[in-house]
């Protein structure tokens, strides 16, 4: 007689029932005891507004924003601020804890004061109906009212018309915190881009006794020459005070994460993380926001690891994930020509200390192209195409006339880690027909005959 097969060990619960090895491991997870490093993870999510004492080397921007919103509580319209410098430095954060503190400050003087921040990079259609749109809806929601306007078949008028109706109902005083504004470019051919109608309609709304409101504006923007491309309208009605913002040092960023310890449990850090952390973020041109977001990714690892404390080689395994996370995003959607290019520049740089220039990138690409069976395209097009790289911030170029026969030419150099770059373009089943070594040889001796 056949007997029965036997449940695997681990497949099946103490009755002898089967159950699904998904079904188990989610259950594992779901019903057992948490084990985390972490006390408070919101202090470590960079969205998180955190008081204003947390907020470390910035007393001088604190100040100028409270005393720019202190006329809020005296009944008058503060003055329109314009924050700017370089990512991570602290602009939205600030302007958002003092927010939150004059907030508080009003309540208890019987004013409806309030902020409405929408970043503009983050919407998926940088026109001006949409900017309108969005800002309505938020606004709709710190009003705790229904936003009935769709995003579609009601012209721009109309949302405005709304949007100022919510505004002039619900608050005495409201901020617009418009960040990343000069991403609000509009529609191609249009005469001016969309920043400029928007600001123009803001900074005019009291004005045009749209509403009784106390509006104005807080613009963040990491590029501030978009100035230049105001309409004169604009340029005429919108003066704002400026406030400039710049790079955190690591001595800076050990302090902003130090502030965010206890985030962690504490034990869970172990020596050296902190610095270490600080050390990567320095290295991403005093980028705070990265550095807070590297901490937590180093915890997550830990937690999957099912480890009580973070140690530097979490640190490491965390910002080899980044990098190579952020030069995916960038590169994973490029065209395989596009993609042929930077792998000539970013092999050519390899062998030549981070710097590509371009005759060298040049013969190594229409080599490449010779060796896969490929269409070999100008160089000018190929210039182009690795400048397009550019725009995704895996590097800089610059025109030089030094050193080349060729006389003027670009040289490429790599914000990304070159390795990481390689990495991800090899995914790409193109580059299973090539050799990095006979790329490599290629490039120096091309490098050498130029």
């Amino acid at each position: 007689m056949d007997q029965e097969p036997s449940t695997a060990r681990g497949d099946g619960d103490d009755d002898g029932t089967p159950r699904s090895p998904e079904s188990s491991i989610v259950d594992s997870i779901l019903d057992g005891e948490r084990k985390t490093v972490f006390e408070n993870k919101q202090l470590v999510d960079s969205n998180t507004i955190v008081d204003h004492n947390r907020i470390y080397g910035r007393d001088e921007q604190l100040a100028a924003e409270a005393r720019a919103f202190r006329d809020t509580l005296d009944g008058e319209r503060p003055p329109d601020l314009l924050l700017y410098g370089p990512s991570g430095t602290g602009k939205s954060l600030t302007v958002k804890a003092v927010a939150e503190k004059v907030r508080e400050r009003a309540t208890q003087n019987e004013i409806t004061f309030d902020f409405v921040a929408v970043n503009f990079k983050t919407m998926e259609s940088h026109s001006l109906d949409r900017a309108v749109w969005k800002l309505g809806h938020q606004t709709a929601k710190k009003a705790g009212v229904a936003w009935d306007i769709p995003r579609k078949g009601v012209s721009t008028d109309a949302k405005y018309v709304r949007l100022y109706e919510i505004v002039d109902r619900h608050f005495d005083a409201l901020v617009f915190i418009l960040d990343e504004i000069d991403a609000l470019t509009g529609r191609v051919g249009e005469d001016e881009p969309a920043y400029s109608r928007l600001l123009y309609s803001l900074s005019r709304v009291m004005a045009e006794q749209h509403v009784d409101t106390l509006v104005s504006t807080v613009v963040i923007t990491n590029h501030p020459k978009f100035r230049e491309n105001l309409d004169s309208r604009t340029d005429s009605s919108y003066n704002p005070t400026g406030i400039h913002f710049s790079d955190y040092d690591a001595t800076e960023l050990i302090e902003i994460l130090n502030r965010r310890r206890d985030a962690f449990k504490e034990g869970a850090l172990e020596d050296g993380v902190i610095e270490l952390v600080a050390a990567y973020g320095a290295k991403n041109e005093g980028d705070a926001r990265r550095a807070i977001d590297l901490l937590r990714d180093a915890g997550e690892i830990a937690n999957r690891n099912g480890e009580t404390v973070v140690t530097e080689q979490h640190v490491h395994a965390a910002n080899d994930s980044v990098v190579k996370n952020r030069v995916l995003e960038m590169v994973g959607g490029m065209t395989l020509q596009k993609k042929l290019s930077l792998y000539a520049a970013a092999v050519v740089a390899d062998v030549n200390n981070g710097a590509a220039p371009s005759p060298a990138v040049y013969t190594l690409y229409r080599e490449i192209c010779q060796r896969t069976d490929r269409d070999v395209y100008t160089q000018e097009t190929v210039n182009s195409h690795i400048n397009k790289a550019g725009t995704y911030g895996v590097l800089e170029s610059e025109r030089t006339s030094g050193g080349f026969k060729s006389g003027v030419h670009l040289v490429f150099t790599f914000t990304e880690p070159v390795e990481a770059v390689l990495e991800t373009l090899e995914e790409d089943d193109t580059f299973d027909e090539l050799d990095l070594s006979i790329a490599r040889s290629i490039a120096r001796h091309s490098l050498r005959d130029s």
